[in-house]
Formats: structure tokens, sequence, C-alpha cells
């Protein structure tokens, strides 16, 4: 049929099929989008994989919604797998309905690009036994992309941070940057600074009087 590779995949997504035979869901980080990390570092900016695995974050991201350290790539952090489980750490979404149900819509798509990914289907699979809600909404038929919008997050110090989210996919390499931001003047850009400035250290102990500080 002489298709190029985006025009046979959008005729195998048109009849019903996947794409792909084969391949696992890319995970690998190139240097440009490392740069972007090391660079933009006034905005909390995390990497996820397209089942939404999270991957790499810069510093930021680490002080505002938790360092996630030896969990990364690893099922505990995958966003879908965390959200079914009622473990969505510090962030809280205006509708959560809506999102639990877009998760599930995007994830089906991803499904379909990438049917030989064994960890993917296990991690579905898990899903579909453990949480009745996931098993119900998988049962739909919705294929759709996650869509950005605003989020508040409940940091431990610094209290509700407001903001607004952004997902970039990254062409050719089938991964998800997640950028978050706040209006410039409003409180929870000036709480994103002093956190770029503290990082992920203690504010309750950083504000103890001293002699308390010495006893501990």
């Amino acid at each position: 049929m002489r298709l190029s590779d985006a025009e046979y995949e959008l005729a195998c997504r048109l009849a019903g099929h996947a794409a792909r035979s084969g391949g696992s869901v890319p995970r690998h980080i190139g240097p440009s989008v490392r740069r972007l990390l090391d660079r933009l570092t006034d905005a909390p900016i995390a990497v996820f994989d397209a089942a939404w695995t999270l991957i790499e974050y810069n510093g930021l991201w680490a002080a505002l919604i938790g360092d996630a350290g030896r969990d990364l790539g690893r099922r505990s952090a995958n966003i879908v797998w965390r959200t079914f489980h009622d473990d969505t750490g510090r962030v809280r979404h205006p509708r959560p309905g809506e999102h639990r149900a877009s998760l599930v819509a995007d994830l089906r798509e991803v499904a379909a690009r990438y049917p030989a990914d064994r960890d993917l289907t296990d991690m579905i699979g898990a899903l579909r036994t453990s949480s009745t809600e996931f098993a119900r909404l998988w049962q739909g038929s919705a294929v759709a992309h996650h869509r950005s919008g605003s989020k508040t997050v409940d940091h431990p110090q610094v209290g509700e941070v407001e903001v607004d989210c952004d997902v970039l996919s990254v062409y050719g390499a089938d991964l998800r940057i997640v950028v978050y931001t706040a209006a410039r003047g409003s409180e929870a850009a000036d709480k994103l600074r002093l956190l770029n400035v503290l990082g992920t250290e203690d504010l309750t102990v950083r504000h103890q009087p001293r002699d308390l500080r010495e006893r501990a």
C-alpha cells in the first residue's frame, strides 16, 4: 500500500488492530529530555512512560510530590496502579471519578499499542482482580488520551498548592513529560519558589526553636 509508518499505524487502529505485534513500552530517556530536567528547575517536572510509570523527575518535583527513590520504574510508581489502590500521595484531583475513567481509557489505548508488553499485561490483570472499579471501567470501550488539568497538592509543610498540570508528549520516544506550573504572583507560585530553595528539607525541623533542635 506504500504507507509511511505513521499512516500504517493509523490504518491499523482504524481497522481495530494493534499496529505493533511486539515490543515493550519504551522507558529510555534520551539526552535532550534529560537536559530539560536539568535546565527547567523552576517548575516540578517528571517523565513517565506511556503506561504512566514514573521513570525520572527533577528536584522541585521531589520537593513538591515527594522523593520516589527506589520505586522508580516499578509498579508502585505507576499512577494508574496507585490511583486504583487509593494511594495518590499528596495529589488531589477536582473530579476524581473523571480522572480515574480518563486513566483507564488512556491505558486501554496504550495496551492496544503494546500487546506484547508482559509487565503491562500483568499489571492490567492484577488491577482487574484487585479493583472492582477498574474492572468495571475496563469493560467499557472508551479509548482516549488522559488530559491535562488542575490539581491540588497537599504538602506536609507549606500546605495546599494549586497547580496547573500539562502533559507533553516526546515524539518518537513515546514518553510523557508532566509539568506543574502556577500563575505568576499567586500564593502557589510563592510556595513553589520556597520549595525550590529548600528542596526536600524537613521544614518542621528547620523551624523548631534552636534548643529543641540541639536536644534532638
